[in-house]
């Protein structure tokens, strides 16, 4: 307990110490209350009480303040009296509100609190707005900043000597003998119609109360419209019903107002799931089609770019993105791994920070950026390895080949940007001194500890080039246009040049073949423009398909407007009897496809006029009811069943 003090006045150094700006605080024993009249005598008033250091009863609260003993040290007084001004003073006016004072604690007895400086406590300024104190918000927990992935690189000019060669397998021992419809259904399942036709029927409920009644076969009948309206095209899809403009192809096969329902209420996923997805409303449609493309690849060599899906519409809020280097310049961007034949067989819809929904990655392949991650995420489902992956310099960066190359067994090549050169810009020359030197004039430099080159190539302007299995050597000539002479002439090309033109084209060719007979559909709802360009890359992979098959059997193929067009008639009439087409007297009639002739259902004998026989030209007056076209059935002496024949594969 501290000594009993003689002087007990408060001085300016006992107010810069933590005990006496608390005894500021503490009004003086006996002061009036702010009600209660003051007197001159009243405002001079100063405390001039002395602090006790020994225990006793407390007469009052504020007595017992005053003597608490918060400063030990008796330096920090001295004899100057300092006037201390009360900041609030409260008396009780009656007697009987007065507290009972007998069982108030000793304060004096309290240990003494620790001497940590206090934050002075400022009066607040009436010249100023005091600031309301904001609630405390949990914050959420930042994301762990994850460590980028670095390498340590020995650029030098040398030799590559990790060059990959993998022969491409050109032997295909199955060859099936099968129609274009069956092409086609390996990759738009007719598991995909029995679901659209559920949710077309769910979602025209939910509209309208009833159900659309929509069938299979009337789904076919609407996708033949579509695909034959890529072929033949008109100003509006009315016109295609209309009087003067009338195309029978597709008004005899549906009704204007039984297409439009359908069109109206066409549907793919249940809108009572509560999904995040972004593409939720296509999503179990795509991924479907998605399966079914990996089930079909059969390539090692593969090209990744953006294809943009079109749409204008505003429906899409931020689905929809903008490239003004693409032909179509808005629209939904959609990531594409394609052989070089221009099969597609991935895809990964761009939805932001949501498109890696169904991808996983290690901290060292998250940390390579986004262009990266698409080409990690692209290359996880490549069935065939070794592999070889070519993409543009959105992409590229020397770490994504690395871990193609160490982690998965993929080789990779492309462009690059000069700012991810990772130290190998400061010993190539740089893109101003490639120009000045001769057209073909080219540069490399190599880290062979990670197996990396880099190639910077001078043609109509530098060109840099980076990959893990191929560099300069062997350099090959190529013919060029030259404006000085208005001639081609022979420019040395180094083989990663050579390598990148000839196998980076797939994503474009599968673009140029879906913009030759792109299937008409406008809507205003974003998901239709989906499930558009998804029909027609089932398509042209179907022709594809059937092209190689063709080719390695040594046989005719079709060309792909032809091919659309047995699709049509297969989805109109396979497993179907038709019973509604009547044959137009004189006209010839076309052979039927395939699908239909052998489908064996609905091919029933019916009495016509008389003509040549299909199959062996003599004259009968029996006609395939489904195919529409003249069969012999005769008995007697020298019987003939062509209408069995002609339906039967050899």
């Amino acid at each position: 307990m501290a000594a009993r003090r003689s002087s007990s006045v408060l001085t300016k150094q006992t107010l810069l110490t933590r005990g006496g700006r608390i005894l500021a605080l503490v009004p003086a024993e006996n002061a009036p209350s702010d009600d209660s009249e003051r007197s001159d005598v009243e405002e001079e008033f100063r405390v001039r009480t002395p602090l006790s250091s020994f225990s006793s009863p407390a007469p009052s609260i504020h007595s017992s303040l005053e003597r608490l003993n918060i400063v030990d040290d008796d330096e920090h007084y001295n004899s100057d009296n300092v006037p201390l001004t009360p900041i609030f003073q409260t008396v009780y006016s009656s007697p009987s509100l007065e507290p009972n004072c007998n069982k108030v604690p000793v304060l004096s007895d309290i240990p003494s609190l620790p001497t940590t400086p206090l934050t002075p406590v400022n009066p607040p300024n009436p010249k100023t707005r005091s600031r309301r104190r904001q609630p405390t918000v949990p914050v959420l927990k930042r994301p762990r900043l994850m460590k980028k992935f670095t390498l340590n690189y020995q650029w030098k000019k040398a030799v590559f000597r990790h060059r990959a060669i993998i022969e491409e397998d050109s032997n295909y021992t199955d060859v099936p003998d099968i129609s274009a419809m069956d092409y086609f259904y390996k990759f738009f399942s007719p598991d995909i119609l029995t679901d659209i036709v559920e949710q077309t029927n769910s979602y025209s409920i939910g509209n309208t109360g009833r159900s659309l009644g929509l069938t299979e076969d009337e789904l076919r009948d609407f996708l033949a419209i579509h695909i034959i309206m890529g072929v033949v095209n008109m100003p509006a899809y009315t016109d295609f019903w209309s009087l003067r403009y009338r195309y029978n192809l597709v008004a005899d096969l549906m009704t204007l107002k039984r297409y439009q329902q359908i069109r109206r209420n066409l549907h793919f996923v249940d809108n009572n799931i509560q999904d995040s997805d972004r593409y939720y409303k296509v999503r179990p449609f795509v991924q479907k089609v998605r399966q079914n493309c990996l089930a079909q690849e059969n390539e090692r060599k593969f090209s990744i770019d953006e294809m943009m899906i079109p749409y204008k519409g505003t429906k899409a809020g931020k689905r929809r993105q903008y490239m003004k280097d693409k032909p179509n310049k808005w629209g939904f961007k959609n990531y594409v791994r394609a052989g070089v034949s221009g099969m597609v067989y991935d895809f990964l819809l761009y939805g932001g920070e949501d498109t890696f929904r169904f991808y996983t990655f290690s901290d060292k392949e998250a940390s390579i950026g986004f262009g990266g991650r698409i080409v990690i995420a692209l290359c996880q489902s490549i069935k065939f390895k070794p592999a070889f992956v070519f993409c543009d310099n959105f992409f590229s960066c020397p770490e994504l080949f690395y871990i193609l190359r160490e982690e998965y067994g993929i080789f990779g090549l492309g462009t690059i940007r000069n700012n991810r050169l990772r130290g190998a810009e400061k010993v190539l020359p740089s893109e101003k001194e490639m120009k000045k030197k001769p057209r073909g004039s080219y540069s490399q430099v190599v880290c062979n500890k990670n197996r990396l080159s880099v190639v910077r190539w001078n043609d109509n302007k530098p060109v840099t080039l980076i990959s893990s299995y191929v560099g300069v050597e062997p350099v090959e000539k190529m013919k060029r246009y030259c404006k000085e002479t208005k001639s081609k002439i022979d420019v040395d090309c180094p083989q990663i040049v050579k390598e990148y033109n000839k196998h980076m084209g797939g994503v474009d060719l599968a673009d140029m073949l879906i913009s030759l007979y792109k299937t008409p559909f406008k809507s205003r709802r974003w998901y239709i423009g989906i499930f558009v360009q998804i029909l027609d890359i089932c398509i042209n992979n179907a022709w594809l398909l059937y092209r190689r098959d063709q080719a390695q059997s040594s046989k005719q193929y079709i060309p792909l407007k032809d091919f659309r067009y047995e699709i049509y008639e297969g989805l109109k009439k396979f497993g179907r009897a038709d019973k509604n087409d009547k044959a137009r007297k004189g006209v010839p009639s076309a052979n039927p496809v395939e699908s239909l002739r052998y489908d064996a259902i609905g091919h029933f004998m019916i009495m016509t006029t008389q003509g040549r026989c299909k199959l062996c030209q003599k004259l009968t007056t029996v006609l395939c009811m489904k195919c529409k076209v003249r069969l012999c059935f005769v008995t007697g002496k020298n019987p003939r069943n062509c209408q069995l024949d002609y339906h039967v594969k050899a």
